[in-house]
């Protein structure tokens, strides 16, 4: 179906700032600003220049105007400047839709491709409206992803390639198409667009003809509400009616295809496929197979293997009917991606936003939950725990495999070096309240026997009442399942309930919640690939169900965003409007007041509200707007300083933050130890020949000088650059590994290097492992398997030179030297 080791492919492209598209003019005014700042700086470090600072200040000022004005009046198309195409503006990006499509190889430098990073909007919308040139090709606006956006980035692709490429691109729909249908909202049609580029791997057996969609399930829940009235922010507590969308986001899939949830792509549509037996529901439970799509015609179900529903599928509105869409996507050869397919191994870690709201927490009680990590922090020096923290039971990365196969590296000085690093960072991330807990992530999921129910024209009851979940990964009764971003209380602690007919239908190792709970509004959450929280700790659960007694979700009416003509103008004046968003200083904001002596839940309630406006802001163009009395009131809070642990978790400066008081992240200082590492001799002597696949080799002197050049100026090759999937480090070491390769094949370059780095007492081998790691692996198991022994006298793994050999050398070194003593007395 798909080979989930392809998320690792990558290809590189180069992300660039909107200066590398200066007019002459512009970039001499630019180079007389750099100037005038350069000078400013050095001014503020002499005696008795206020006055020449004020006159920089304004000059500085000055060319930052004339610059903009400049920008204003240009009229040419621009072009990309050559000399900004260097290594350091490359950055890596995960395989995607996008990039399979362009045919762009694994590892491929493409400039296909270039993101573009605005600083002057003047620029942009040059961009947007003209496109630019490079090496005489023209270059259009593709899209931005909602992440691109919060950083102010944007994709654009060769005009040319992009027309090649355009019906896979977008399934047969066109621009002209839609606006003829009377329009979109033109940030949403650009973060559906965007779509193409997630990191994914292809579902390689895919069949359109199989799938269907349906209607979403929707169901009147009645709960508790605190509603927040837009106009004049009052909070009413109200038991109220609320229609829920159910299965926002959430399709089905057959389990023959696939028995794990997982996050999809295809062109305008996104969303989860939670693996359900509806054919066995259907003819076990149904009086018909046959179910309607969102067009009125009828399929099937023993025709489908995947269902799709309205919400997932983006562009309804302006495909004729679902058979238009099938033959569309047949006819371009459009592709369907798979992504995070549902996976619960990995340990969960509790945040500072999850924490701070239990306000009552005792010191014992933070103890007890912070006590996994406190033990790991005070037993460092162990190998179990070294290997732990440093994830050689994961296996992702060379050196963890081969830490994994190899745990005597654990005795180089590189590898003491990590594990101090690793211990600063996890005490760091402890006392801001990143720790280890009884809890795993996993998706969310709605009761999909109801939809089932649903689907097929039955009373919709479903199998969950409220305030139960069902999921196969805790036995325990109660659990606290949680979201992030956590910003009011939305601690949902509820019944974990069992029994054969829930264990029949939801096969998967998710989350299944009751279409009769409003938990969805209390975390803010939809499906369509939400991963909550579930936490099994039952001192988290029993706090949260304490500090939770008087939580109800809140309510308040959103607004909606207005379809709109797709022209260039209004794809500028979106991003523009979308850069203008700024939700972490609302969190920030939040935090503030938790983490206050005395604690404005009102505040937090209206601050939680205004964010989500403020995230819908770029597509709604709707913010709040505080009566005076609310404001003034917020401000009070908003004025403070940041808390204390900040200095922790966002390494903010002690002038910027308040200082520490009672609250539960504050009180980890004092809970969480930071005790020097004292390493144990647990592990026996590293032998370096087990790394080689030539033990043998002779040394080269050229091929580790370059080595040592190419790694001095590794720090100047890598930049701030960085994307929503990764950052230029690994197209950096693919360079300096090409530039090694040159002194001979892999086996050879590694052997010398593996020889060198590791007779010596060096902790610079992290440029060895990115670059030659998966060789090293290779050649590890490779010598495990032909010519490995294990050392009689201190246990380590040695490549033996002879089948008789019993010692590694160091201790048969040791044996000769204690023989010849003998001798001689």
């Amino acid at each position: 179906m798909f080979n989930m080791n392809d998320a690792n492919r990558q290809v590189h492209i180069y992300n660039l700032t909107t200066d590398a598209f200066y007019t002459n003019k512009e970039q001499s005014i630019h180079n007389r600003r750099m100037k005038t700042i350069r000078y400013n700086n050095y001014l503020k470090k002499l005696e008795n220049v206020d006055n020449r600072i004020k006159f920089a200040n304004k000059r500085n000022q000055y060319l930052k105007q004339y610059i903009k004005d400049t920008i204003d009046k240009n009229t040419s198309v621009r072009e990309l400047d050559d000399s900004f195409m260097t290594d350091n503006a490359v950055i890596s990006l995960f395989d995607s839709v996008l990039t399979r499509t362009l045919q762009i190889n694994e590892n491929e430098l493409t400039t296909d491709l270039i993101i573009v990073e605005t600083y002057f909007e003047g620029i942009l919308q040059d961009l947007i409206n003209d496109g630019f040139y490079y090496n005489g090709e023209h270059y259009i606006f593709f899209s931005a992803s909602a992440g691109q956006t919060r950083n102010k980035r944007s994709i654009f692709i060769k005009e040319s390639v992009y027309n090649k490429h355009e019906g896979a691109l977008m399934c047969g729909m066109t621009e002209k198409e839609i606006n003829d249908k009377g329009g979109i909202n033109t940030n949403k049609f650009l973060a559906y667009k965007a779509l193409t580029a997630s990191s994914s791997n292809e579902w390689i057996d895919f069949d359109i003809n199989r799938t269907v969609v349906v209607d979403d399930l929707e169901y009147n829940v009645n709960s508790d509400f605190d509603h927040i009235d837009m106009d004049d922010y009052s909070i009413n507590r109200q038991n109220m009616n609320v229609n829920i969308e159910h299965t926002d986001g959430a399709g089905m899939i057959n389990p023959d295809i696939s028995d794990k949830a997982m996050m999809v792509r295809l062109p305008f549509i996104k969303g989860s496929l939670i693996p359900m037996p509806f054919k066995q529901f259907a003819q076990e439970k149904a009086n018909t197979y046959i179910i309607t799509d969102i067009y009125g015609d009828q399929h099937d179900i023993r025709d489908v293997d995947v269902v799709f529903t309205k919400s997932q599928f983006k562009l309804h509105k302006y495909y004729e009917n679902w058979a238009d869409y099938q033959t569309r996507f047949s006819k371009w050869s459009c592709q369907a991606a798979v992504m995070n397919v549902e996976d619960t191994s990995r340990t969960a870690r509790f945040n500072y936003q999850m924490l701070q709201t239990l306000t009552d927490i005792t010191d014992d009680e933070l103890k007890d939950i912070t006590k996994h990590t406190a033990n790991d922090i005070k037993n460092m020096g162990s190998k179990d725990t070294m290997l732990k923290i440093m994830g050689a039971h994961k296996a992702n990365t060379p050196y963890q495999q081969a830490l994994n196969k190899l745990p005597e590296l654990l005795d180089d000085v590189y590898s003491k070096e990590v594990v101090k690093d690793k211990k600063k960072s996890l005490v760091k991330e402890a006392r801001s309240g990143k720790f280890d807990i009884e809890g795993k992530f996993t998706y969310a999921h709605p009761d999909l026997y109801a939809f089932c129910q649903y689907l097929f024209g039955l009373d919709v009851t479903g199998l969950l009442a409220n305030g139960e979940v069902f999921t196969n990964l805790y036995d325990e009764d109660k659990l606290d399942v949680l979201r992030s971003p956590h910003l009011y209380r939305e601690h949902a602690v509820r019944n974990n309930v069992k029994g054969d007919e829930l264990s029949k239908w939801f096969i998967t190792n998710g989350i299944y919640s009751s279409i009769h709970d409003p938990i969805s509004q209390l975390l803010a959450a939809d499906w369509d690939g939400d991963q909550l929280l579930v936490v099994a700790d039952q001192t988290i659960v029993n706090a949260a169900e304490r500090n939770t007694q008087d939580t109800v979700p809140l309510h308040y009416e959103m607004a909606t965003a207005q379809p709109q003509y797709i022209t260039k103008d209004n794809i500028y004046d979106s991003l523009v409007k979308a850069y203008q968003a700024n939700i972490g200083v609302i969190s920030n904001n939040i935090s503030k007041i938790w983490n206050s002596n005395n604690v404005d839940v009102d505040a937090i309630k209206w601050l939680s509200f205004e964010n989500n406006f403020e995230i819908d802001y770029a597509k709604t163009l709707v913010r709040t707007k505080r009566p005076d009395r609310i404001n003034e009131r917020i401000k009070n809070h908003e004025n403070q300083k940041l808390p204390y642990f900040f200095t922790y978790a966002k390494d903010k400066e002690e002038h910027k933050v308040v200082a520490s008081n009672n609250s539960p992240v504050n009180r980890l200082y004092d809970i969480i130890p930071d005790k020097k590492i004292y390493f144990k001799k647990e592990v026996g002597e590293l032998d370096p020949a087990m790394m080689m696949y030539n033990k043998k080799v002779n040394q080269n002197d050229e091929l580790i000088k370059e080595y040592k050049r190419l790694n001095q100026n590794k720090k100047w090759m890598l930049s701030n650059n960085s994307d929503d999937d990764h950052g230029n480090s690994p197209y950096v070491h693919q360079v300096i590994k090409d530039e090694l390769l040159k002194f001979g094949d892999q086996e050879y370059v590694t052997d010398v290097l593996v020889q060198y780095l590791y007779s010596k007492q060096t902790k610079n081998k992290t440029t060895l492992w990115e670059c030659f790691g998966d060789q090293i692996v290779h050649n590890i198991n490779n010598n495990i398997e032909n010519n490995a022994g294990s050392c009689e006298d201190c246990k380590s793994t040695y490549r033996m030179k002879t089948k008789m050999q019993v010692r590694c050398p160091k201790c048969q070194g040791k044996k000769r030297s204690k023989n010849r003593n003998k001798k001689v007395s």
